[in-house]
């Protein structure tokens, strides 16, 4: 297995390189220089594209480590994944810069700008986006059940944001939310969402979020429709499963991509994507929602592959879980490569597994794997080979 763990180590890396944001902003951008405002986990790689697109530009960029940013453009660290006082700085400080624009603008949107950037809508306390945003998290509602909700209580998303500058805007995104629409991505500060505060209150409440009165007042009011902006696409996270695919082969491996979006509950998608292919090696993209009710250290990536590896026992089966972003959740980790051999090495992940401590016990055996952020984010992807 030590050398189908280092293929499938260099599979990802295959993945994150077809998502670099540098290359892919710098590639989609022409012209003169532009003010631009970037949010999200890949902002400052977007930033970096277009300067070297563009030759020269100014303004702000909000993401959720030290990065290297041009000459020109401010940058803001926000916080993640619950907002905080960073994010309503972050938030101020490109509103700030939209009212004052001029001439070209340029947004660049990315996975994670939902918490790193935050404004509330008049009338709705920044606690209560806290509390709605940790519950949501917490229960492991949808990306389009959260955003739908952040985007009913933020002056910024839902297309607050082009709502403060009256020219034309230029939107480009590096989506982490699949066949979800672009709206979604960061809760869609250019774009508008539907307008339905009645279901926002209802995904709430289903999750015990009980809205107050004041918070509902200020749901219901009707915001103008946002500037016009045209949108472009840069990448999504079929574009990384397939270079992972694309890599494998070239590895001499029967490799396929998994057809569906990875949604919903995450032992329901395990169970599926485990078994689903007579190929030795699938790939799968995706995000599975995982209700959180341990104080361990891990997330969705480790906790799937700890589930696998409980699933796995004694077979030649080696799974693999990594978020693009290489932060998983609560640890320092990326994700895991587990195989027949993860429990026999670990022990019983009863304990683990019920105190969301999935990290911990795979990091004891050396299944854990650490890339550091990565600059980059398109939701998260899955390995199964030899199935």
């Amino acid at each position: 297995m030590t050398d189908l763990r280092a293929d499938v180590q260099r599979w990802l890396s295959a993945a994150i390189e077809a998502i670099d944001p540098v290359e892919l902003t710098r590639e989609a951008l022409s012209g003169p220089p532009a003010t631009v405002v970037a949010i999200g986990k890949a902002a400052a790689g977007m930033c970096r594209g277009a300067a070297q697109a563009l030759g020269q530009i100014n303004g702000v960029c909000v993401t959720d480590t030290l990065a290297d940013v041009p000459d020109g453009v401010d940058l803001l660290i926000g916080d993640h994944p619950i907002p905080g006082p960073a994010s309503l700085r972050a938030g101020e400080r490109v509103w700030e810069t939209m009212l004052t624009a001029s001439g070209r603008v340029i947004v660049l949107v990315s996975g994670g700008g939902s918490a790193l950037c935050e404004m509330p809508r008049h009338g709705i306390e920044f606690s209560f986006i806290q509390h709605a945003n940790r519950v949501l998290l917490d229960v492991g509602a949808s990306i389009e059940e959260t955003n739908l909700v952040r985007g009913h209580l933020s002056a910024l998303k839902c297309g607050g944001l082009a709502r403060a500058f009256t020219g034309p805007i230029e939107t480009l995104i590096l989506s982490d939310v699949g066949g979800a629409g672009p709206e979604v991505v960061a809760s869609g500060p250019t774009l508008p969402m539907p307008f339905e505060p009645n279901r926002a209150r209802q995904i709430m409440q289903r999750f015990g979020i009980e809205v107050p009165e004041q918070t509902w007042s200020a749901m219901t009011q009707p915001q103008s429709h946002p500037g016009k902006t045209t949108v472009q696409i840069l990448a999504d996270g079929m574009v990384a499963a397939s270079a992972a695919v694309v890599a494998a082969r070239s590895d001499g491996h029967g490799a396929s991509l998994a057809p569906d979006w990875i949604s919903g509950p995450l032992a329901r998608c395990l169970e599926t994507f485990i078994g689903q292919s007579p190929h030795d090696v699938v790939v799968g993209v995706g995000e599975a929602a995982l209700e959180v009710t341990g104080d361990g250290s891990g997330g969705r990536n480790s906790h799937a592959a700890l589930m696998a590896a409980s699933q796995i026992v004694e077979s030649e089966t080696l799974f693999a879980a990594f978020a693009t972003d290489g932060v998983d959740g609560v640890s320092d980790g990326a994700g895991a490569i587990v195989d027949g051999s993860t429990i026999e090495r670990g022990g019983d992940p009863t304990q683990a597994l019920a105190r969301f401590d999935s990290a911990t016990y795979l990091d004891r055996i050396g299944d854990l794997v650490r890339t550091g952020p990565t600059g980059t984010n398109v939701a998260d992807i899955w390995i199964v080979c030899g199935a």
